[in-house]
């Protein structure tokens, strides 16, 4: 089986901001000195009790889709995400390109339900 696709910065998901925060909806940057590793990515976090939450399952955590932009990985294609975009679909988190001028979480939220089901088929292609 190959490796899944994951959107990493000098190997580090979600640019180095605590997935559990993140998750929590209050992204803050983690601190190198605690982190994990999870599916060949560094975790940080910014507390070694978010680390133990990561930890105790990452598979809640870690972003759908290796990171990449939910709203992108729809419509076929790999876009770095940012993660102070995100939001919690089904417990699972998603992430969205962000910059100035958009927000592509925006789209997402117009219809979330057909959104997802369109980037699940994608994401099987893509990986």
């Amino acid at each position: 089986m190959k490796n899944k696709p994951q959107y990493l910065e000098n190997g580090k998901a979600l640019k180095g901001y605590d997935a559990v925060s993140v998750y929590n909806g209050n992204a803050t940057p983690g601190k190198e000195n605690i982190s994990s590793d999870y599916e060949g990515a560094i975790y940080q976090f910014t507390s070694s009790e978010n680390k133990t939450t990561f930890d105790s399952a990452p598979e809640k955590y870690a972003p759908k889709y290796g990171g990449y932009c939910s709203i992108a990985i729809s419509e076929g294609s790999l876009v770095e995400a940012n993660p102070l975009s995100a939001l919690i679909q089904d417990a699972e988190l998603h992430v969205f390109y962000k910059d100035e001028a958009e927000d592509t979480q925006d789209e997402w939220k117009e219809n979330p339900v057909e959104n997802k089901k369109r980037a699940e088929i994608e994401w099987e292609k893509l990986i």
